[in-house]
């Protein structure tokens, strides 16, 4: 007959061995793993435009359009304006489109 000490050591030590033996099969595959060439790491673009190159484009191009209006509506089809651009009618492109055509 065991006592209740030995019983709990021997479950200490079986839980123990088989720890060990999941540790040294998890290394075993770990070193044989074929392992790849890491993706290299892609810096987040921010693409929206710049009030000073969509001004300078507005400038350069006025003269084609017949109101600020018509202009905002090119300069947000060539550029991608940051914020809700035309929907909102305080942004600065307004600005830039009346301030163009004059």
């Amino acid at each position: 007959m065991t006592s209740v000490k030995q019983e709990n050591r021997w479950r200490r030590n079986l839980h123990l061995e088989n720890q060990r033996r999941n540790d040294i099969l998890r290394e075993v595959e770990a070193a044989t793993m074929e392992r790849s060439p890491r993706p290299p790491i892609v810096k987040p673009v921010n693409d929206a435009a710049r009030r000073r190159d969509v001004r300078a484009w507005m400038h350069k191009n006025a003269g084609e359009y017949e109101t600020a209006t018509a202009l905002a509506e090119a300069a947000n089809a060539v550029f991608r304006l940051p914020g809700s651009g035309l929907d909102d009618e305080t942004h600065w492109v307004w600005d830039e489109a009346a301030e163009a055509m004059e």
